[in-house]
């Protein structure tokens, strides 16, 4: 039978039509996954909201969500909604850690002013906060003085296991000494410090020891790098060894 023009217009309006609600019929549709934009948090206890779209996040996959976040969703067949989290942009992205390692010995000498470490570096993000890790491993008989190169406006806290400037070491029988190596032990200063600041750690000629640190790093608008920053606890002609295998390892939380 031959459609007249109307009856044909019709006919593919129809199908149309039929073509659309199926889209959004998961029945028809089945699973499916797709990207959007977060336009609510928490409307309801572990969730998402993507427009009309409310999916449950993943507590694994899915940290801090935020308003503006470009997610991927995934629908089940019977029409249930889950946030999987954010598509990888960049090597960068919340919840990833990155470390940043000396591969060999370096010293400096003569220098009471602390410089960025050229291994020791990693690029923060704008607007990112990261937990910091690092161990640094020394010895230098001006001790060592240790801080942070950071982007402008980056704000923070971080704290450093290890020496006093004068090492109080102990001893066999239950005493202390000053500035003698011990296989006894070592008293330990645990001062907070801003990361605008430094921290000076102490040393006993060729003696290898360590720093332990962690903390909090917040950048502000200005991207960049943050680096181990580092020279002599005092100056002097004698060098400070700043030795392989030290590293800092970024975890980035938002």
């Amino acid at each position: 039978m031959q459609l007249t023009s109307a009856e044909a217009s019709l006919v593919d309006a129809l199908l149309a039509e039929a073509g659309r609600q199926a889209s959004s019929d998961p029945a028809v549709r089945r699973a499916d996954f797709q990207t959007a934009t977060v336009t609510a948090v928490g409307v309801t206890p572990g969730t998402v909201d993507v427009g009309a779209i409310r999916a449950r996040y993943l507590e694994d996959t899915y940290r801090n969500p935020t308003v503006g976040d470009s997610i991927v969703l995934l629908q089940s067949g019977n029409g249930n909604w889950l946030a999987l989290g954010r598509p990888a942009t960049a090597a960068d992205a919340i919840g990833a850690t990155r470390t940043a390692i000396r591969s060999a010995d370096t010293s400096r000498a003569n220098t009471a002013t602390v410089a960025a470490d050229t291994q020791i570096v990693l690029p923060v993000t704008a607007g990112a906060v990261y937990d910091l890790n690092a161990v640094v491993f020394y010895s230098g008989a001006s001790d060592i003085l240790l801080g942070w190169s950071a982007p402008a406006g980056t704000a923070g806290t971080w704290i450093g296991l290890g020496n006093g400037t004068t090492l109080a070491s102990a001893t066999g029988s239950g005493g202390t000494q000053l500035d003698v190596s011990s296989t006894a032990g070592y008293t330990i200063r645990t001062e907070a410090t801003d990361i605008a600041n430094t921290r000076t750690y102490g040393a006993i000629s060729t003696t290898k020891f360590a720093v332990q640190i962690s903390g909090t790093v917040r950048v502000a608008a200005t991207v960049g790098n943050l680096a181990l920053a580092w020279a002599q606890g005092g100056s002097s002609a004698t060098a400070t060894f700043l030795y392989a295998d030290s590293w800092m390892r970024l975890h980035r939380v938002s």
